[in-house]
């Protein structure tokens, strides 16, 4: 009975250590292609439009790039990474507004908005061997993004003012976003990668806008995305 229950011991040892494996990696580097698709929005903060409804819709958009795996062990690597990302969606406005004058009118505006980015993230991974063929891979880093272009553009607006209504939504998202980026994924045969992830900015999503006589309107928010992605690594 000892005997038995010591060899039980031994195989439930021998699947714990496969399932998390220390052993030093086979290579050092690992070269990966990643491509899909994102659904992203860009929140604009309630007390930056006060008294005003507005609502940022999900779009969806697409992003590719590629990563580096910098192996310490079978379990654990470094990934820093380049992505192209095309980021999609929809804004609505609408209120009551006070003119210079001070009349009241009401305002509606919906707009669609699109940003195109590189995004650099650089996240700790983490493997877990589920059979021979497959492995788990948990993610977590910070990220930079840049902006590429971006614009905001009215598709419908309304106004009854007696002159043209002034200019309120916000015109391009920011130059810059700073976040954290998180997921996980499964890799077939070592070679074969699908994973989801998301990013969740922590700066302004928004440039102000100069409104004119040295008054600037600053939007708030922050950009999130959830991306889906398929890839291949070397």
């Amino acid at each position: 009975m000892t005997t038995l229950c010591l060899g039980l011991a031994g195989i439930s040892a021998v699947s714990a250590q496969e399932f998390f494996s220390t052993e030093h990696p086979d290579r050092l580097f690992t070269i990966g292609v990643r491509a899909g698709f994102n659904t992203s929005n860009r929140t604009i903060t309630s007390s930056s439009l006060p008294g005003l409804y507005h609502h940022e819709s999900w779009g969806t958009g697409f992003d590719f790039g590629a990563t580096v795996g910098i192996n310490i062990r079978d379990y654990l690597a470094i990934q820093p990474g380049v992505f192209f990302e095309a980021r999609y969606g929809r804004n609505v406005i609408m209120g009551d507004l006070t003119s210079e004058s001070g009349t009241t009118y009401e305002y509606a505006v919906a707009a669609k908005r699109d940003s195109y980015n590189l995004t650099i993230p650089v996240m700790a991974q983490f493997s877990f061997n589920l059979s021979n063929a497959i492995r788990w891979q948990v993610e977590a880093g910070p990220y930079l993004q840049i902006l590429f272009s971006s614009k905001v553009k009215p598709r419908e607006e309304f106004s009854a003012a007696p002159s043209q209504a002034p200019a309120i939504l916000p015109s391009r998202a920011s130059g810059a976003d700073f976040g954290l980026k998180f997921g996980t994924g499964l890799l077939f045969d070592r070679h074969w990668y699908l994973g989801i992830h998301y990013l969740a900015g922590l700066t302004n999503a928004w440039k102000e806008r100069q409104m004119g006589a040295g008054i600037s309107q600053s939007y708030g928010g922050h950009a999130k995305a959830w991306t889906f992605t398929v890839g291949y690594d070397f």
